[in-house]
């Protein structure tokens, strides 16, 4: 096991972790909070986590609406992501100004992010520009429906548009990455597509979906607000409650979609592509965020990819010289969590070859579990990418940082959530927990697999 001592001293705000008690004691106590903080409502329903920490004069505010494909109606997809642009086209008070008015305050990192079930917004501000921050979050969040015009949708819409083109159909892998998607989760479930929406979609959308769809979601009620830093926790409530606490109460948020059962269609897709290299991808469904499966199913892929001492990297790239490069991800969601491992074949590589080969690493680790020196990296590099996150107040993709973390688990476990168990999660798992989680989930017949065959593109245009 790793314990995090050193970062967890070096950090300010954060505690100490607790040490054994000798084995005559009493039960240990849960251990403390990783990091800690205040969390009230205010009448309105504004859910509000405070983290204090004086290290720096600095201020990380990152608001998170419960809201991404989850919530879209059939027809409706990519709302959630349009809204993410359309949050920073103007509101009442603050108008189109959000970067100009941030950045001439020395503001850092400000953005906004969507996923499949949730929309956020986070700057990291100078901690004597927090009522500005506040200020700007809260206008757009109660007054951003005047500004929305018919025009600045469309401009917005066709932003969207050309990104999903950059991203998907324009790019390398991408059509593979939509195929992988729009199989593993069949029509009618939130998370088929892409959370950018499908082009269909976006270009039905009218002005009346769009301040339907903001008037459903997008209230203090059905938002998270998250400052981490230097401020005087009593001033940040009254601050907290003059800029947020007059704002609409709204009624109760409509339920998420309607889906089918999991697991979706497995089975094998080919996909030509414009591009040079071949590639071999196997996805499956496991369970949902933070389930009990979850830290074993992380501690699996990285032993599977993500340096040049793991599995795919050393059986494929170095013994064999069939790929040119891995790789494995893990995307735990509030429905579900989707695997991957993927790799690129080298120039004159048998492609059947080079499946097997991938398929076989994965079902070895299936079948015997890693070894003692695999489970112990695995873990330590979770674990110290754990520490490196907690150096930051706002981290990029504002899920990351103590912000966006105390944000996550507070959004996929509620008030119970706590980054000390997901810690203890991580060290407490074995050998046999690897095994297992591999061998029940990302099992051959719960696999899909897409290859993507490069051709000229004038054959992928027919």
């Amino acid at each position: 096991m790793f314990a995090l001592t050193a970062w967890s001293l070096a950090v300010g705000g954060l505690t100490g972790l607790a040490v054994a008690a000798p084995a005559t004691a009493a039960p240990e106590p849960a251990p403390p909070q990783l990091v800690s903080y205040e969390r009230y409502r205010l009448d309105n329903g504004l859910e509000v986590l405070l983290h204090r920490d004086d290290s720096l004069p600095l201020v990380a505010v990152n608001l998170w609406y419960h809201v991404g494909p989850i919530n879209e109606p059939k027809g409706r997809s990519g709302f959630a992501h349009l809204f993410e642009h359309l949050m920073f086209e103007g509101s009442r008070h603050v108008g189109p100004n959000f970067d100009r008015l941030l950045e001439s305050v020395g503001a850092t990192n400000a953005n906004g992010t969507t996923s499949w079930d949730r929309t956020n917004y986070f700057e990291t501000v100078p901690s004597h520009q927090l009522p500005l921050a506040l200020w700007i979050e809260s206008d757009r969040m109660g007054f951003l429906l005047e500004s929305i015009d018919q025009q600045r949708l469309d401009v917005q819409r066709d932003v969207v548009m050309n990104e999903r083109r950059q991203s998907y159909e324009n790019a390398p892998y991408g059509p593979s990455s939509l195929a992988m998607l729009d199989t593993l989760f069949p029509a009618g479930h939130p998370y088929h597509g892409a959370v950018i929406g499908s082009m269909e979609d976006l270009r039905a959308a009218s002005l009346a979906d769009v301040r339907a769809f903001f008037k459903d979601y997008y209230a203090p009620s059905n938002a998270t607000l998250a400052l981490a830093g230097r401020f005087e926790i009593r001033e940040a409530k009254q601050l907290i409650e003059r800029y947020f606490g007059g704002l609409r109460k709204s009624p109760a948020v409509p339920a998420a979609a309607s889906r089918p059962s999991l697991p979706a269609a497995t089975g094998r897709l080919e996909v030509k592509e414009n591009v040079t290299v071949a590639k071999i991808a196997f996805g499956w469904l496991a369970p949902p965020a933070y389930s009990a499966d979850h830290a074993p199913l992380e501690v699996a892929v990285g032993i599977l990819a993500g340096g040049k001492a793991t599995r795919l990297y050393r059986r494929l790239v170095v013994d064999t010289k069939q790929a040119l490069e891995v790789d494995a991800d893990l995307d735990a969601n509030r429905l579900a969590t989707m695997v991957t491992v993927d790799a690129l074949a080298r120039s004159g590589v048998e492609l059947p070859a080079l499946e097997a080969n991938l398929a076989s690493v994965v079902a070895e680790l299936g079948a015997a579990g890693p070894t003692a020196l695999e489970l112990a990296r695995a873990k330590r590099r979770l674990l110290l990418d754990l520490s490196d996150e907690l150096q930051l107040l706002n981290g990029p993709g504002g899920e990351s940082g103590r912000a966006g973390l105390l944000q996550r688990f507070n959004h996929y476990q509620g008030a119970g959530g706590d980054l000390s168990q997901w810690k203890a999660a991580l060290e407490a798992v074995t050998r046999d927990d690897v095994r297992r989680v591999v061998h029940q989930h990302l099992s051959p017949q719960h696999q899909l697999t897409v290859v993507t065959l490069p051709t000229p593109n004038t054959e992928v245009a027919k």
